[in-house]
């Protein structure tokens, strides 16, 4: 009993430790890419990908140290390798916000509105694709998939691995946000779906990359390029192309006050996205930690 306590002890100074990792990586690239901002005249294309880079280059150069030096895992063991993330998971990464997009749009009443001050499209590309897309995708694979799921993997099994970090994923997003406990409950709901989600397709692919990939593509598209809120004055971004207003205020469609990310529809997406990795997992079991094999045997 005092060595399983001992080992939980560790495992959560471990995932404080990685959190802490993760944070420091975001406050100081964006610390340097304001400054960057500041130096070339507020150039929202060369800060956006300065602060991706930083990001990304901090977080993963501080956190592959750690899982060397610390945790004794090798670059492949926590999920980084020079492999490219596998087509079917690029596709579905398309295919999962633009089918919830496409749900509410077509049965669901409402306003598609065109953000007024976007007169160039391109800054907000950069935007969606560099400082909220790539950089969230990869940082958050990393640290929930990579670090946290493979280090839960060693010390007990593949079900607390993907339940665990889960969990803590889906509590993280409830920071800095006003919600009531019913938001609150949604949202761990649908981020305990979604953590699920990408926990499966990290084991199924045997790299972060691949859930990477989905996971920056869904923040793209429905984070920035679209953002369905639930009435015209209760949006709490600005920085879009378009969003879709809803007329219903059914908290199963809306998903309270985090959006559309906690509603019933993005929540079925994940378990469909997660029963695909899983029949996968199943189907070739003796290759799910060999990613060369994998790639081989079950690509498209």
């Amino acid at each position: 009993m005092k060595k399983g306590k001992e080992k939980s002890i560790l495992i959560l100074l471990h995932i404080i430790v990685v959190l802490i990792i993760m944070s420091l990586a975001f406050s100081l690239s964006g610390c340097i890419a304001n400054g960057i901002s500041a130096i070339t005249g507020g150039n929202v294309y060369i800060s956006s990908i300065a602060y991706a880079v930083l990001c990304i280059g901090i977080a993963l150069s501080a956190g592959l140290l750690y899982a060397k030096y610390v945790l004794h895992f090798t670059f492949e063991e926590v999920g980084v390798c020079l492999k490219a993330p596998q087509l079917k998971w690029v596709v579905v990464g398309f295919v999962l916000p633009l089918a919830i997009a496409a749900f509410y749009i077509i049965f669901i009443d409402g306003s598609l509105i065109k953000n007024e001050n976007a007169v160039k499209i391109s800054p907000y590309l950069f935007n969606a694709i560099f400082m909220v897309g790539l950089t969230a995708g990869v940082c958050e694979e990393f640290v929930f998939r990579g670090l946290i799921m493979r280090t839960l993997e060693r010390c007990w099994n593949s079900v607390v691995a993907v339940l665990v970090p889960s969990v803590v994923f889906g509590f993280m997003h409830a920071f800095n946000k006003d919600l009531g406990l019913v938001d609150f409950l949604l949202l761990m709901v649908a981020g305990t779906s979604v953590g699920i989600m990408f926990s499966l397709i990290a084991l199924q692919s045997g790299t972060i990359w691949s859930g990477a990939a989905v996971h920056a593509i869904w923040d793209a598209i429905i984070g920035q390029l679209i953002f369905i809120t639930e009435t015209a004055d209760s949006g709490t971004v600005t920085n879009y192309l378009y969003k879709y207003e809803l007329l219903s205020k059914n908290i199963w469609l809306t998903g309270g006050r985090f959006g559309v990310e906690s509603a019933l529809p993005a929540v079925v997406g994940y378990i469909l996205v997660s029963l695909m990795a899983l029949a996968l997992i199943r189907k070739f079991p003796t290759i799910r930690n060999n990613p060369e094999v994998q790639e081989n045997s079950v690509s498209p």
